[in-house]
């Protein structure tokens, strides 16, 4: 009998039909998106970016320059190739003529000649072009005005926000055929052209009156709480701009964008161009992992919510006996209030000035923690299923808006990796530890296959170019044998998907789980050589001082003597080294760090005060680090020290956490020491990040102490980097890592003693459904490598399965032994089932 945990499932928006939005010719412009008519996107910029732009017969392309302001006729068209993906040269935008305003920005006259611009016109190094070719162009008015509109109104651009839950109308490529009204070899008439004119004042305002009675149905409908959160952008609005400049989001506010540093940013959809500071790659452009440097920040508590982060919402329950400490009894507490509630907090938490800021700050990368449930949930499993990908597809358009790299990371995982409240349940471990322990780690795989699917697609790649495949696994709770197999298996996919070689899926991050870097033997550091040869391979070590010896000094030079030298030499003995996690705390003080309703090490009350682990004895008391205001400006130093300290001996490095949100319980911002953007508003943190490069000798010398030093050569191997080599691990290395499933794994809740022989355990058979991450609007189809046509792994009929979370330590089912399991996989895993597709809407 098949438990109902796997009868059951809640997919949010699934579509079992492939979807149908363009017909066979517009097809072929998969790669070209929305660029042939939004514009110039990213030909003719400093790495080439992308492949040559295909042309079908009887389309004409417009050209949008990324670097220009339009009006409505600004636009311009290039006859098609003559044959299908024959390359077509990009034209030069000193063949136009810019009107330069006063903030600098350009704007393109509509004007039948054109003439050369200055020599400071952006991209001015493109290869020219006989300007006779170039010809104005009016766009033929969308068919509807659409409230979802991202350019200005009356620009013939219709709906082409990049936003989710979008379909472009009028001129996308799932209406008409766009079509020039210009003949070429004709000059017009006065009169003709006088007709001209005046039909284009007619559809101009006809549009604007459609635009505003659609705006005002959607005002008296109340739209602007409609939870796709997309507005229509006012008049005017510019497509592209630098700091100082005011910004319009998606819902219609305001901002600022205080970006000082030399940051770009770019509001046309795919286009890679922006970056976040001037000296800084732009999205389009190499990243050298052995000269960039990654400065980030972490969003913790958005779309995988922790009490610590997100204080408010855990509140009311405080004084239960039992109060909520994870999402999943957070969840369950909600009740029928559930989805409105977590949504409500997905789309405030995060909103796009923040990427704006986290710009402005001099970082240039963000890691994005989510959960299975972003893609489905099963059986009881209680969290908002599927919600959190939209969210997760706005944090993708605001990251490439402002020029700002993503690291994806599963932070949860089916059965739990840790036990831990962020892996979605506090509690037991059931990844790869228990009677479920496979079956678990099986199901995780599909989710890494469906996010690998998705972020290898050209669309995305460039803004995503990183993924970390699992947050903080605890060895000591399951076999490192196990994990490695795992590890090995989950390279495997994702190389088979994308490809060997930079730019063919993405940078592939393992957690060190709790076994230190550095280098040396097993006590210092067990990964050094791991997987020699293996393309892309980064290691991730999460750095905090804040759970071990409490500290009650602030000494900035601190992470310099524990970090650099560990740094250094596993970029030397591993490749790409990172710590995806570190903060400023130097104890645990603060609200629900240690779950709701814990105690503190440094008080000497945790876990709680009746029975508190006595190796952390009473330091003393946690008043002094819980509220900022009563830091001295010697407290703040100490702290922007450490932070510049941190973020130059890690090399690479993702602050926990950009912010904190607020308490119901305190007046206060809570976890001072956890929360980068309070950091910066009260000074705490310096304001570019840049700056940090070198402060580890500089504090060295301001304070006359030695430094615990490691040289590396500075330069990462060719193959750690996807160059020559890529890929190459000897067999003796894969022989040493063993197949995945391993033989044994271990079983029981925390500390449990024993192993199952996994041959015995309940597995997954490859037969089931794919799961398809997929934008409701042109922005790919989800699905990167067609060739990947295996089943996800499923429920095997027949066998019984337990609670991935109540029978970790469970004996194994007889139902499903070795034998019934091996010919039932046997007997169906050439199926090739029809793909479930998760739009985003």
């Amino acid at each position: 009998m098949q438990n109902p945990y796997y009868k059951s499932g809640h997919r949010s928006g699934l579509d079992s039909t492939v979807n149908s939005e363009f017909d066979d010719n517009l097809d072929k412009y998969r790669e070209l998106k929305t660029e042939s008519f939004l514009g110039y996107l990213n030909r003719g910029n400093p790495e080439g970016s992308g492949s040559p732009v295909p042309s079908l017969p009887g389309l004409s392309e417009r050209i949008l320059h990324p670097e220009a302001n339009y009006s409505a006729t600004a636009y311009y068209t290039r006859e098609t190739s003559e044959a299908l993906n024959q390359p077509i040269s990009t034209p030069n935008p000193s063949h136009y003529h810019p009107q330069h305003s006063a903030n600098g920005f350009h704007r393109d006259p509509l004007s039948d000649e054109y003439r050369r611009a200055s020599p400071a016109t952006p991209f001015a190094d493109t290869p020219t072009r006989d300007t006779r070719a170039l010809t104005p162009l009016i766009i033929d008015p969308p068919t509807a005005i659409s409230r979802h509109s991202h350019y200005t109104v009356g620009s013939g651009l219709g709906d082409s926000s990049e936003t989710e839950g979008l379909r472009y109308s009028g001129m996308s490529f799932g209406d008409q055929p766009l079509r020039s009204r210009v003949n070429r070899n004709v000059k017009p008439s006065r009169r003709k052209r006088a007709i001209f004119i005046v039909c284009i004042v007619i559809v101009v305002c006809t549009c604007a009156i459609i635009g505003l009675v659609i705006g005002l149905i959607t005002k008296n409908k109340g739209m602007n709480n409609d939870t796709d959160g997309v507005a229509r952008l006012p008049r005017g609005d510019k497509l592209w701009g630098v700091g100082g400049d005011t910004i319009t989001t998606d819902k219609g506010n305001k901002f600022l964008y205080n970006n000082t540093l030399g940051g770009t940013w770019v509001g046309i959809p795919y286009n890679d161009t922006a970056r976040p500071q001037g000296n800084q790659p732009a999205l389009n452009e190499h990243w050298d992992y052995s000269v960039n440097k990654i400065i980030g920040v972490n969003l913790g508590g958005w779309l995988v919510i922790e009490p610590f982060i997100a204080p408010g919402l855990f509140d009311p329950y405080v004084q239960e006996q039992n109060p909520p400490s994870d999402e999943w009894e957070l969840s369950l507490r909600l009740g029928n209030s559930m989805a409105k509630t977590i949504e409500a907090h997905y789309d405030s938490f995060i909103v796009e000035e923040d990427f704006a800021q986290i710009a402005s700050a001099g970082l240039n990368w963000v890691r994005i923690p989510v959960g299975w449930w972003m893609i489905e949930t099963m059986g009881s499993e209680p969290f908002l299923a599927g919600v959190s990908w939209k969210y997760f597809f706005r944090a993708i358009v605001w990251a490439r808006k402002y020029g700002l790299r993503i690291n994806l990371d599963l932070h949860a995982v089916p059965g739990s990796q840790n036990s831990w409240n962020h892996s979605g349940r506090l509690g037991t471990t059931g990844f790869l530890s228990g009677a479920m322990g496979i079956a678990n780690a099986q199901r995780t795989l599909n989710y890494i296959r469906t996010l690998t699917q998705f972020i290898s697609q050209p669309e995305f790649k460039r803004v995503i170019p990183m993924f970390s495949i699992l947050n903080e696994p605890d060895v000591t709770l399951m076999s490192s044998k196990a994990l490695v197999s795992w590890y090995y298996e989950s390279y495997k996919l994702i190389r088979e998907i994308g490809g060997i070689g930079e730019g063919n899926g993405p940078f592939i991050v393992i957690h060190d789980a709790f076994q230190g870097i550095g280098a040396g033997g097993p006590a210092k550091n067990r990964w050094s050589g791991f997987l020699q040869g293996s393309d892309r391979t980064g290691l991730d070590s999460h750095t905090y001082f804040a759970f071990t010896a409490q500290l009650s000094d602030v000494n900035a030079t601190r992470p310099c003597n524990a970090w650099a030298a560990r740094s250094n030499q596993t970029m030397e003995g591993f490749g790409l080294s990172m710590s995806g996690e570190w903060s400023l705390a130097l104890n645990d003080c603060g609200l629900y760090v240690n779950n709701v309703g814990w105690g503190q090490r440094y008080e000497g009350t945790w876990p709680n005060a009746t029975r508190p682990d006595r190796r952390f004895p009473k330091v003393g008391s946690c008043d002094q680090w819980l509220d900022h205001r009563k830091w001295s400006d010697a407290q703040k130093k100490g702290f922007a020290d450490t932070a510049s300290a941190s973020q130059d001996a890690l090399i690479n490095s993702f602050f926990w956490t950009w912010k904190i949100g607020n308490s119901l319980r305190q007046d206060f911002p809570p976890n001072p020491m956890w929360n980068y953007k309070l950091g910066l508003e009260a000074g705490y943190i310096r304001p570019d990040a840049r700056t940090s490069t070198g402060r580890c000798a500089a504090l060295a010398s301001e304070y006359q102490v030695p430094l615990t030093t490691y040289e590396w050569s500075g330069t990462l191997a060719s193959w750690q980097t996807g160059g020559a080599g890529a890929g190459n691990i000897s067999q003796s290395q894969i022989d040493a890592v063993g197949p995945f499933p391993p033989a044994t794994i271990l079983g029981g809740a925390p500390n449990g003693q024993g192993s199952y022989n996994t041959q015995s355990l309940p597995q997954l058979a490859p037969t089931g459904s794919p799961l398809i991450l997929k934008p409701s609007q042109s922005g790919g189809d989800g699905w990167f490598n067609n060739a990947d046509k295996a089943g996800f792994f499923a429920p095997i009929n027949g066998c019984t399965y337990l609670d991935p979370w109540s029978g970790v330590d469970a004996p194994a089912p007889a139902a499903c032994n070795s034998s019934s399991t091996q010919s039932k996989q046997q007997s169906t895993a050439n199926t090739s089932p029809s793909p479930l597709r998760l739009e985003n809407k």
